[in-house]
């Protein structure tokens, strides 16, 4: 089979997976094309091209398939993202994005939407194979698995390092982000936030409005889910889990950044999300039993930078005369 380009949106659940696919694809010898990062253009797509009840990070999805499909690539890659192996499902609208994009778009490329249903590398592997009969029958599977796998496990072990992802993958790099980066000054004594969230919401710097570069302009040091090695945030558990795979990793993230000491925590959640909200209180709950502030930021395609912008110096100014003269009082009545 002759080469194919094939699109990737850089957007949902690629925050967590794109070095696999994008690596896996490559290998398998098509031309991978993967969206830019998010900008006003695609913002406006997205809500052109979807219904108005969408949350904006699925608005967020279309745009992204909507210059995919500008790019004339041979075929999309949606899959259907059930359970990646942790017992545990995505929303509603992760389940259904391959009918919303082929009832959204009315001429648009091949869609590949593969569900996603791993419970085990060897189930991966198996979808793998799946993909390589039908898109490469001509080439031997092993090879593009083993090396998507090797850039899935170097990608995860840059986060738990520290790093975020523009620092641990190029497809994730931020323009200019040196000089953003850089410091306006230090404070002391230091404070450490803990910026939690779904990953398309915490790292996609144009819907939030750069987060995570403000928190580190004001001196503050961020940490966030994907820092946590798996097997620590694993040590967590709720009474019973939520059903929901993301919301999952924030309640128990935010378990284990509690238990570590941060300053404080801020919920970058979106605008009619169910899951977000059950997540969102029991963060609050959870807060409120350790005695730290918690700051929710909720997104939706009206959000503006200027209010984001006071809601977070404020915060942080708070976070720091409350650490200097304050540490006593209570933040939740």
């Amino acid at each position: 089979m002759s080469s194919k380009r094939i699109g990737l949106p850089r957007s949902l659940f690629f925050y967590s997976h794109l070095p696999f696919w994008q690596t896996f694809w490559s290998e398998l010898g098509h031309e991978v094309i993967v969206s830019p990062l998010t900008n006003k253009d695609m913002l406006d797509r997205g809500i052109s091209n979807s219904v108005t009840d969408l949350c904006v990070p699925v608005k967020i999805f279309h745009g992204h398939i909507s210059y995919l499909i500008d790019q004339q690539v041979d075929a999309l890659f949606v899959p259907r993202m059930v359970d990646v192996g942790t017992n545990d499902t995505f929303c509603p609208k992760f389940l259904a994005l391959p009918e919303m994009i082929r009832c959204s778009f009315s001429d648009m490329p091949v869609l590949i939407a593969q569900r996603v249903d791993v419970r085990g590398r060897l189930h991966l592997f198996k979808l793998c194979s799946e993909l390589q009969r039908e898109w490469a029958s001509g080439s031997g599977v092993w090879t593009p698995f083993k090396k998507a796998r090797t850039a899935q496990t170097q990608y995860e072990t840059e986060l738990t390092s520290g790093k975020l992802p523009h620092e641990a993958w190029p497809a994730f790099a931020w323009s200019n982000s040196f000089k953003e980066e850089t410091l306006i000054f230090t404070r002391e004594p230091a404070l450490t936030i803990a910026v939690l969230g779904y990953p398309y919401s915490v790292y996609d710097s144009f819907i939030n409005s750069d987060v995570i570069k403000k928190l580190r302009r004001l001196g503050v040091n961020v940490v966030t889910a994907e820092m946590i090695p798996l097997e620590k945030r694993n040590q967590y558990r709720l009474s019973k889990d939520l059903f929901w795979h993301y919301s999952n990793n924030v309640v128990k993230s935010g378990m284990y950044w509690l238990d570590q000491g941060v300053t404080g925590i801020i919920h970058i959640t979106n605008f009619a999300c169910g899951p977000d909200a059950m997540a969102g209180k029991m963060l609050e709950l959870l807060c409120k039993q350790h005695g730290k502030p918690l700051l929710t930021l909720t997104l939706d395609e009206q959000t503006g930078q200027i209010g984001i912008n006071t809601r977070i110096e404020a915060f942080v100014d708070m976070l720091q005369r409350r650490f200097r003269y304050a540490h006593n009082l209570s933040l939740h009545g």
